[in-house]
């Protein structure tokens, strides 16, 4: 055996030895990983686990030649592999890291967690013998069962392991989904801990929302280029890290995947299970002495009562701590929640990001956004005497958008560009790809759509086929659905518009990506 116990991996979208190049432009940089991993591998560390995490994405930007088989060997057998599968679009890149690992230590276990790998984990343990086990829900307690009987006793008994999905015999079975976290156990996991994590201070600069200082490690002629604007240089670095406030969602926004009833189905959880004000408070001071300039909510804490949040920043005001806050807010709050925000947070490393999604509010109402176009005006000339970077995001193809609507969304965009200071804005209009258990995806007539992507199968083809962008590909395509009447909307025209919009614009307003 090598020298850790447990080596965790987060996969990139694309397969281990994707490289880019010429004829493949850079891909979308899904070097994030799932903000609850940090309080699981110090669980297991406490424990007295042996823990060494990789971050597959961030190595190769770090160097173009990283190889993961190699590396792999380097560390030895450890006694298990953890790889997340949190969001779909690392359904081959975790598959293909599973495989590698397979690979390189047949006999080390695979076990795979998150939302994604929830959904699918039947589907998976039938298609892909690389991975062994399938944590469902939530995954502290059933990794810690997991991980100490085999450093300890060498096997484990797969029937006692909560949540868990594996193979018996020949048949797939699942234990019951009986953990679930609770608020106890929330604040007892520490998620600011990083020391686990090769190359650590480079992850914490890619959590930090805003412009990046990024260079390279290592980089042949042939590629380097390409990549060179996506890692983060080892020097001047803004470090930022996502804080866990609580898990779940009181929403359930049509095109969402992990909304109140998914949460239900996947994890056994109802509603938000909140964590202390008090300990995350005490954990982005924590943050704060290592250097953090920004720390990012997981959840808008505006969603979680007036109770709440009024504590939170409460217990910041208390502790004397001025930090850069990052907050996505899921609906438009009141002008208290924007004056205590405002309160703990330095504006130069803070972002509020407002989601309209579309100028029409019979659209915005539709995918679940309850506010209309006079509030968020209203909002923003708030925010605007107060200094507040704000991002605000459209979304070009979701349902009831078309070439009539779209029209009330450039006005829109118009008027927020007149309004607010260039320097303190920016502005993007995505395109959404169908989430597994999202509402769209159960309930496609309700939306008048055509689902496409219905099986694990279909989401891994996707993330294999759509590694890089590619300019000869329709903008609506590997999108999982389309709207039943498309006479309705021309996608490349509305991106045309958009793009052509922001030319125009002095503040920061994206083009409609081309990439998945």
């Amino acid at each position: 055996m090598g020298n850790v116990d447990v080596i965790y991996l987060h996969p990139a979208k694309h397969g281990a030895t994707f490289r880019a190049s010429a004829d493949a432009p850079p891909i979308s940089p899904y070097a994030l990983m799932p903000v609850g991993i940090p309080g699981m591998m110090n669980l297991l560390r406490r424990q007295g686990l042996r823990v060494l995490g990789l971050n597959v994405f961030l190595e190769t930007l770090l160097d173009l030649d990283f190889d993961l088989s190699t590396w792999l060997r380097k560390q030895g057998a450890p006694r298990l592999f953890a790889v997340d599968l949190h969001w779909y679009e690392h359904c081959f890149g975790a598959l293909d890291v599973a495989q590698v690992c397979k690979q390189v230590h047949p006999g080390v276990p695979v076990v795979l967690g998150g939302l994604t790998a929830s959904y699918f984990a039947k589907e998976i343990l039938a298609d892909f013998p690389q991975v062994d086990w399938i944590i469902r829900g939530d995954g502290e307690q059933p990794l810690l069962c997991l991980a100490s009987a085999l450093c300890t006793q060498g096997k484990v008994d797969l029937a006692e392991v909560p949540n868990l999905t594996y193979r018996d015999d020949g048949h797939i079975l699942e234990n019951p989904c009986t953990y679930c976290a609770t608020s106890e156990d929330l604040d007892r996991l520490d998620f600011a801990d990083m020391g686990w994590l090769l190359h650590a201070q480079e992850y914490f600069a890619t959590e930090f929302n805003g412009p990046k200082v990024i260079k390279p490690v290592q980089a042949s002629p042939a590629s380097g280029a390409m990549i060179k604007t996506m890692a983060p240089a080892r020097a001047s670095m803004l470090w930022g890290h996502w804080v866990t406030v609580g898990r779940g969602c009181c929403f359930n926004c049509p095109f969402c995947g992990g909304g109140r009833e998914a949460h239900a189905a996947l994890a056994g959880r109802q509603g938000i299970v909140e964590r202390s004000p008090s300990v995350v408070a005490e954990e982005i001071e924590r943050l704060g002495e290592l250097g953090v300039k920004q720390v990012s909510f997981n959840l808008d804490p505006a969603i979680m009562g007036e109770s709440y949040w009024s504590s939170l920043f409460g217990e910041l005001r208390r502790r004397k701590l001025k930090i850069g806050l990052y907050d996505e807010l899921f609906q438009l709050p009141e002008r208290a929640f924007f004056d205590a925000f405002m309160e703990v947070a330095e504006p130069q490393y803070s972002e509020l990001v407002i989601s309209p999604l579309s100028g029409a509010e019979e659209v915005r109402r539709l995918n679940g956004k309850q506010f209309s176009n006079q509030r968020l005006l209203e909002a923003l000339t708030y925010l605007k005497q107060q200094q507040m970077p704000v991002f605000v995001y459209f979304s070009l193809n979701l349902p009831g958008e078309n070439d009539r609507t779209f029209r009330q969304t450039l006005r829109l965009a118009e008027e927020i560009s007149r309004l607010y200071p260039p320097h303190l804005l920016r502005m993007a209009n995505m395109l959404h790809t169908i989430d597994p258990y999202s509402p769209m995806s159960r309930d496609p007539a309700a939306y008048r759509i055509k689902v496409e992507f219905k099986s694990f199968l279909d989401y891994y083809r996707y993330c294999r086929e759509t590694p890089a962008a590619r300019s000869n590909t329709p903008l609506g395509a590997w999108r999982g659905y389309d709207v039943e009447n498309k006479a309705m909307r021309s996608l490349e025209s509305m991106a045309r518009q958009w793009d052509e919009f922001c030319r125009r614009q002095r503040a920061q307003c994206m083009p409609v990506p081309r990439i998945w």
